[in-house]
């Protein structure tokens, strides 16, 4: 039987949102042990040197969760960034690594019908779900090659000034597609739900660590399609709390900014309509 390890990065991550996470994770680990998708599935917490008294209270939800939960925890003891946080997590031998933010929660039928999925589509290495936001909106993971355009205008721009690219917008969102059905061979997906065959994981080496925190899961997506294709699967379900990077503050825009500019000089600038 195959095995699976998930993976989630926190820094000061809200702890009530991180254990609802653990709590819809292992509901849908253990659906797919009992479908037979999976022998045995472990999680492990990366924290990003968050704080002596943010790692009390994290190592005091671990020993609660270690009861019910085959649960490890990896103290960083610099924060390096998301993507090298995921790194970090070793995956020698491991069939599936699925990497997960800190506030989504996954449908419980979804993990075991994403690895049905890929049992049946062996030319598939990265699976990616249907998405609800918050508000219980469609969220849309998969996109276009972003324009210089399209990421101010959606990092920044307040809404009357985004109303005029509206078809832009949706171009890059690829909302011109049927979500409802299984969509393969997509270019760029957002990383805040990635199922990935180990293999797959181990060829790309995993995130760039250059990308200490947004376009790490471009960069990512851009790499392991030269080696297997990259699928959407509207049966695998989550929901994602998430939160723009504008929103989070000068320092997140900052961050965006250099990710940005590092993506771009590496991939191709854009600067007015995205990519295929």
């Amino acid at each position: 039987m195959p095995d699976l390890i998930a993976s989630i990065v926190v820094y000061r991550s809200p702890l009530p949102a991180l254990e609802k996470a653990l709590f819809h994770l292992r509901q849908a680990g253990e659906c797919a042990v009992a479908q037979g998708q999976l022998g045995a599935f472990k999680v492990v917490l990366v924290d990003n040197a968050s704080g002596p008294e943010y790692r009390r209270a994290l190592q005091d939800l671990i020993r609660r969760w270690r009861q019910s939960l085959r649960l490890e925890l990896i103290l960083s003891p610099a924060n390096g960034g998301y993507g090298l946080g995921h790194n970090q997590v070793a995956t020698q031998g491991g069939d599936f690594r699925l990497v997960l933010n800190p506030d989504v929660f996954l449908e419980t039928k979804g993990l075991a019908a994403a690895l049905e999925f890929l049992k049946e589509h062996p030319e598939v290495g990265v699976v990616v779900p249907r998405a609800l936001d918050g508000q219980g909106q469609r969220a849309y993971l998969c996109k276009r090659y972003p324009s210089v355009l399209v990421l101010a205008l959606r990092g920044f721009a307040p809404a009357w000034l985004r109303a005029p690219f509206r078809s832009l917008l949706a171009a890059y969102e690829m909302r011109d597609l049927n979500w409802d059905r299984a969509q393969f061979d997509l270019s760029l997906v957002s990383g805040c739900c990635l199922l990935v065959r180990g293999r797959v994981w181990r060829q790309t080496g995993g995130f760039d660590p250059q990308y200490f925190l947004y376009f790490e899961d471009f960069d990512f997506s851009l790499r392991a399609r030269r080696i297997a294709k990259i699928a959407y699967l509207p049966d695998f379900q989550i929901v994602h709390l998430g939160g723009g990077a504008a929103r989070k503050g000068i320092r997140h825009t900052i961050w965006f900014l250099r990710a940005a500019f590092r993506f771009f000089r590496q991939y191709g600038w854009r600067w007015i309509h995205p990519g295929d």
